[in-house]
């Protein structure tokens, strides 16, 4: 099992090139991202506490996303009933200095970052009412640690949702990276450490969450296909955000080729002058039991 160093020193070297394609891809990320708010129920967690202010911890943030859509909202921004704060957290001193300065140029005040271990959280139990995490529980060395860790600090009655990657088949963008990186670098996603699809299967996925102690698990699963000109090459930023290291190792002609096979690869999705590359994602969601009282 890899030890926390090793998962921080698998992820420190892609911090700059998540910072580089951040503020460029938050549009996208936010159209996803209300799949995975949605299944936080936040009216409905906000009604529950009866005024309290919300506490929602953010787990694998990366540079801002969810957390910042999610402070937004707690903010009043859509809803006045709304108020709360978020814990921002990531494994990655990196990636928790380049929120935190989004964060901070955004003008986003009710969120906090904490450099924190999913497989191992510095909270207390029952301390927030919600835990998301968008694309990040599947790299962990142990993911049932880390539901368990989620469990473990949700307050009775609360809630988190985690987005997850479907299977490789259904993600032609991710198949492509792995043929074409093994082809022309020798590597790929197993050997960069990113087990991409390790929840992609939604029946294993809801088992873990109930393993976790997760009641009234619910799995919703988002097939959203991209409409991007055949002349944009699209997959620059996942390329760079998973194996930037890789790529800053390679040769311009490697990375000629790398380019040209992705072209060749995704071609077969063009339609009428545009990239219809589809993608597959779960949102897996769970509550904790309320606590019932039983008189004598």
């Amino acid at each position: 099992m890899n030890t926390t160093c090793e998962k921080i020193s698998s992820w420190h070297h892609l911090s700059p090139d998540w910072l580089n394609w951040a503020d460029q891809l938050a549009p996208a990320a936010q159209k996803i991202n209300r799949h995975l708010i949605d299944a936080l129920d936040l009216p409905a967690l906000a009604r529950a506490a009866d005024g309290r202010a919300l506490v929602v911890l953010d787990l694998a943030s990366g540079v801002g996303e969810p957390a910042f859509g999610i402070a937004r909202m707690l903010a009043g921004e859509e809803d006045a009933a709304l108020h709360g704060h978020v814990i921002a957290s990531d494994i990655v001193p990196g990636m928790c200095a380049g929120l935190r300065a989004r964060a901070q140029a955004g003008g986003i005040g009710n969120l906090s970052v904490v450099a924190a271990d999913m497989e191992k959280l510095p909270f207390g139990a029952g301390a927030v009412d919600a835990v998301s995490c968008r694309f990040g529980v599947m790299f962990c060395a142990d993911p049932d640690r880390a539901l368990g860790e989620a469990r473990r600090v949700l307050r009775p009655g609360g809630r988190a949702a985690f987005m997850v990657w479907g299977a490789m088949a259904d993600n032609p963008l991710f198949g492509a990276m792995e043929d074409v990186l093994d082809r022309v670098l020798g590597t790929g996603f197993d050997a960069c450490g990113h087990d991409i699809c390790a929840l992609a299967d939604p029946g294993l996925a809801r088992a873990r969450l109930e393993r976790a102690g997760f009641a009234g698990v619910d799995i919703t699963t988002h097939r959203p296909v991209g409409r991007i000109p055949e002349t944009a090459a699209f997959w620059v930023p996942q390329l760079e955000m998973l194996f930037g290291h890789v790529m800053r190792s390679a040769t311009p002609g490697q990375i000629e080729s790398i380019h040209s096979a992705m072209s060749d690869r995704l071609r077969p999705h063009i339609a009428d002058g545009h990239f219809r590359v589809p993608m597959c994602f779960h949102v897996v969601s769970g509550k904790t039991p309320l606590i019932k009282f039983i008189s004598a």
